[in-house]
């Protein structure tokens, strides 16, 4: 009995060191490590048919023979639940079960594109996957198929629009996991999102509130306030700095480069006492980042500059310097919004933007 144990063992080495010499995708002559593994599931010592039988159902799982794998697994579980490979066998036993739709074909379709890094990045093969994942039956097949192709669309194939559906019908899929469907509905609002489609973005928050985060819908709406308010700060600045070189194009500029330089020291002392005290208080009592305080110094010296240069040259009548004190004050904001907007809108949040 104790030579038969070793001589099973031997068996199970030497057909798992067969088999960890060949590539992961030669199946071309697996016979004699499986002849080994079959003979030593058959050994009278439970540990040694166990390991063996876990061995053949990770053959089977690699030939995409499904049900072989689960029948290897199972048997490999129940000979030896203490054994070693048990766990394994039963987790794996279990997921191929629940991806059995359809008698394991439609699962056959998609591993073999998915574990083939050719067929995952060629475009025919991805085709052909999406038109026959519409014919899978209703499970997790037809949810992993269209994710991989999702992924492949938006990725590897340069084809994002076309990833744009399949996510739709995963997120829509009540097959799909809840994770899964989180990800595909939130990788659809930001899609929609990158192309500026906030029509079809807000009917993605509409039609998936439950798996998307309960601010989506609000984030969603201050993005697109900030696109009036972008345009506006940019036509604020626009006019502030027309009529700023305007003042230096016209008869008179040596006095309008005088009152300019005259400035200068007292603008650059405003701008570094409201960026350094604006950045102390944040980094200090807020516990944020002073960084935009610090980007806002330039932007305000040189507003304070095009400013001064627009009033010298500018008219002295009441309306006129309003309308050049409510640019040059707003001209601020703007950059201030430009900035944050650019850097980090979440600092716009708080702000109601």
């Amino acid at each position: 009995m104790h030579f038969a144990h070793l001589l099973g063992r031997v068996c199970v080495v030497i057909a798992v060191a067969w088999l960890s010499l060949m590539p992961r995708d030669a199946h071309a002559d697996v016979a004699p490590g499986r002849a080994h593994l079959e003979e030593a599931a058959h050994d009278p010592d439970d540990r040694t048919a166990a390991d063996a039988l876990y061995q053949l159902g990770q053959m089977d799982d690699l030939a995409l023979d499904f049900p072989g794998a689960v029948t290897h697994y199972d048997a490999s579980a129940k000979r030896l639940p203490s054994g070693r490979y048990a766990p394994r066998a039963i987790r794996r036993a279990s997921e191929l079960r629940g991806h059995a739709e359809g008698g394991f074909a439609p699962l056959v379709e998609l591993e073999r594109v998915r574990r083939s890094a050719a067929l995952s990045s060629d475009a025919v093969a991805i085709d052909s996957l999406v038109k026959d994942a519409a014919s899978f039956p209703p499970g997790k097949v037809r949810v992993d198929a269209r994710i991989l192709a999702a992924e492949a669309y938006a990725g590897r194939l340069g084809r994002k629009d076309e990833a744009l559906p399949l996510l739709q019908l995963v997120a829509a899929d009540p097959m799909a996991e809840t994770l899964t469907a989180r990800a595909a509905a939130a990788e659809l609002l930001q899609a929609y999102i990158a192309k500026k489609d906030f029509a079809h973005a807000l009917a993605v928050t509409d039609a998936y509130p439950r798996l998307l985060e309960p601010t989506a819908r609000r984030d969603l709406v201050r993005v697109i306030r900030r696109r009036p308010l972008r345009i506006a700060a940019w036509v604020d600045l626009g006019v502030l700095f027309a009529f700023a070189l305007f003042s230096f194009a016209r008869p008179g500029r040596a006095r309008v480069l005088h009152a300019t330089f005259e400035l200068a020291p007292m603008a650059l002392l405003f701008a570094l006492l409201a960026s350094g005290v604006g950045g102390l208080l944040a980094s200090r009592y807020e516990q944020t980042s002073p960084y935009p305080f610090t980007a806002m110094l330039p932007a305000m010296f040189v507003i304070s500059l095009l400013a001064r240069a627009w009033s010298a040259a500018g008219s002295p009548r009441r309306e006129a310097r309003a309308l050049r004190a409510v640019v040059s004050f707003v001209g601020v904001l703007a950059a201030a919004f430009l900035l944050l907007d650019r850097m980090d809108p979440a600092y716009l949040a708080g702000f109601g933007l």
